[in-house]
């Protein structure tokens, strides 16, 4: 009983702490910020909070939504303009991997990543990697090689030259 009696005595000895006021403190249905999208985190600027929000303001993920919408829609009329346009139409590859490039990054904001890559993977892997891996080291070594080479003469010689107007002094 006696060391129970000194152990009571400690625990009195200890000063009192006061909670601490922070968010961090409170508990999750306490805090008003949301988890998850850094974007939805709304910062108090000293705004009355009894004012009326903006329809813009209620409905930001819709909005944010549409004007993303209406971009890759923009880009794609780009695109297909000038793709079609005759002036344009000889640059139709460097068009084409930037359009659907903006395209593409836009679509996955909104589609998750599993969707393109658990199909391609199970395509990959068994029809290209593990065939390429049970090669020896020194063939696949080769085989870079050779596409390096490919890749430089046909950027050399794969090009058709076109008349820009101007002759050599040669």
């Amino acid at each position: 009983m006696a060391s129970h009696s000194a152990a009571l005595e400690v625990k009195d000895d200890v000063p009192e702490t006061k909670a601490s006021l922070s968010s961090a403190s409170l508990p999750d249905k306490e805090q008003d910020v949301p988890h998850g999208d850094a974007e939805a985190v709304d910062v108090d600027k000293g705004e009355d909070k009894s004012a009326p929000l903006s329809w813009f303001a209620r409905n930001r993920r819709l909005v944010r939504r549409v004007k993303l919408g209406a971009l890759a829609a923009l880009i794609l009329g780009w695109w297909i303009s000038s793709t079609v346009l005759h002036a344009t139409r000889h640059r139709w590859i460097v068009q084409t991997i930037f359009a659907w490039s903006f395209i593409a990054i836009i679509a996955f904001r909104f589609i998750p990543n599993s969707v393109v890559t658990r199909p391609v993977e199970a395509v990959w892997i068994p029809l290209v990697e593990r065939p390429f891996f049970s090669l020896p080291l020194y063939a696949r070594y080769g085989l870079g090689w050779l596409a390096l080479f490919a890749i430089v003469m046909g950027s050399a010689f794969g090009f058709k030259l076109e008349n820009v107007g101007w002759s050599p002094i040669f």
